[in-house]
């Protein structure tokens, strides 16, 4: 992308190269260069966008279609994903830093997404209730209206498809508000949508700043329901102004997510699972296994090794396919080196890497992934999300004393567990506060079906699996009395 790219407004079937609040970049955070321009979006274009949604909703033919015929379009948005795949992961890699093989999975789990719900779109029953002789009764599942998918800088591509998807299905109208630090793929995805046969109004982007276009969408009387993936500051705002005209919310929030490795596993197995845990995506991942609580035995063998794992890692930028890519930006940099400083005081921090020093990557948001040691479980590096490559490693005596480490945080969104012993893993998995555990595993490849979402501060809703489809519809109940006399 040498040439300047220019990612544009689209409001129904209007492409607007110009924003009231004038125009933001989007820069490699792997080189420091600028990799897109965008248009960002003042109140007009706001207003622009929940008029064509409204419009597309209430009076398009999206909810006069057959429920097979929009499941098709659905499955041929996934279709042209794929098609697509090289152009849109590359584009992905160079926008928000990850290595090429993630933005990979992006791309291929976010048609997916299309696969899945499109083959829902006629599978949404309502039920019938007996209320006895003389009566008939019965619900009907109704899309909410228009709603709003707020995303995050980390998966740009793959959360908008997790979101947008399930709404399409339910016969919703979106309006997609990308981060302004990764608006580039979001445009990919609308020109997907338009060439797949999606009628006009039902995907509108609107690029900006969350400080102005994303205040005003989550403002808007014209907005049925918000979709919002991010940290827990910003959701409180966009709940406070859901609040304003009483919309329910999805909201999946931050993570501080425990692993749990006991002496009975197979380590030659576990550690990569760990390591790839808190190492993804240079750590900046919501539920991102950050916690690792290792039985004490073994507690030295695994620090070993995986320090050892840490320091043979490669960095480099996302596009040459690296283990681990930078960070997203200079500022996350600098709060990720702050938490360096804070887990030398906590306990003792073990560092990997060094920062690359060649001429092309000098200029990029790198950091060296790291362990900490020593740390109790009530210190600040062991209770914030960091949202870097920084793992916290703690001993335990007994499963009861592993499973209150892990519960004992504030936030609940996944937990790993890794041991041989099926019934010490069933047992400790019940007892964990969190959305969902994994098994000897954390994260199952191309993971569509089941849902997905936390408890207390990682936010309520659930996305993916069929769960995610009730936060688009309402259910509208018909009694009939015909009594016969």
């Amino acid at each position: 992308m040498s040439e300047r790219v220019l990612i544009p407004i689209v409001v129904g079937n209007k492409v607007l190269s110009e924003g009231s609040d004038g125009v933001g970049q989007s820069i490699d955070p792997a080189t420091g260069q600028v990799v897109a321009e965008f248009a960002r979006a003042g109140a007009a274009e706001v207003d622009m966008a929940v008029a064509a949604a409204r419009e597309a909703f209430d009076n398009g033919p999206w909810r006069r279609m057959r429920p097979f015929e929009r499941g098709r379009i659905l499955h041929r948005i996934g279709e042209l994903m794929l098609q697509k795949r090289d152009e849109i992961a590359r584009k992905e890699s160079m926008d928000s830093g990850k290595p090429l093989r993630d933005s990979y999975w992006e791309v291929d789990c976010s048609a997916r997404f299309f696969e899945f719900y499109g083959g829902a779109c006629d599978k949404l029953h309502g039920a019938s209730i007996p209320l006895g002789p003389d009566w008939s009764d019965w619900t009907v599942k109704e899309p909410i209206g228009v709603s709003l998918h707020i995303i995050p800088w980390n998966y740009p591509f793959q959360l908008i498809a997790r979101g947008v998807a399930p709404a399409l299905a339910a016969g919703c109208a979106v309006i997609i508000k990308p981060s302004a630090d990764t608006p580039v793929t979001a445009y990919e995805f609308v020109k997907i949508c338009q060439e797949a046969g999606l009628p006009d109004g039902l995907v509108n982007l609107v690029n900006g700043r969350g400080s102005v276009a994303g205040d005003l969408l989550a403002k808007h009387k014209g907005v049925d329901q918000i979709t919002f993936t991010g940290s827990v500051p910003t959701g409180e705002r966009v709940l406070v102004a859901a609040a304003s005209h009483a919309i329910p919310c999805n909201m999946e929030l931050g993570g501080k997510s425990p692993q749990i490795l006991f002496a009975d596993a197979d380590l030659d197995k576990s550690l990569p699972i760990i390591a790839g845990g808190f190492l993804t995506h240079c750590g900046q991942v919501c539920n991102a296994g950050t916690r690792l609580f290792v039985e004490r035995s073994i507690h030295d063998d695994v620090v070993d090794r995986l320090h050892a794992r840490i320091k043979a890692m490669n960095l480099g930028a996302g596009v040459d396919d690296p283990d681990m890519g930078p960070l997203i930006g200079k500022a996350q940099k600098a709060d990720v080196e702050r938490y360096f400083e804070i887990a030398r005081k906590d306990g003792e921090l073990l560092l990997g890497a060094d920062v690359p020093t060649s001429p092309e990557l000098a200029n990029g948001a790198f950091v060296r992934p790291a362990l900490v040691v020593g740390a109790s479980n009530d210190t600040q590096i062991a209770r914030e999300e960091i949202f870097g490559p920084v793992l916290t490693v703690i001993p335990f005596d007994t499963a009861e004393e592993a499973v209150a480490g892990a519960n004992d945080s504030p936030f609940g969104l996944v937990a790993g567990i890794h041991t041989s012993n099926i019934n010490k893993a069933l047992g400790v998995g019940e007892k964990l506060r969190v959305g969902q555990v994994w098994i000897n595993s954390f994260g199952v490849g191309l993971d569509v079906e089941f849902p997905f979402g936390g408890y207390k501060l990682s936010g309520f809703g659930r996305e993916k699996g069929l769960e995610a489809l009730g936060a688009y519809q309402q259910i509208k109940n018909i009694a009939i009395h015909h009594p016969l006399g």
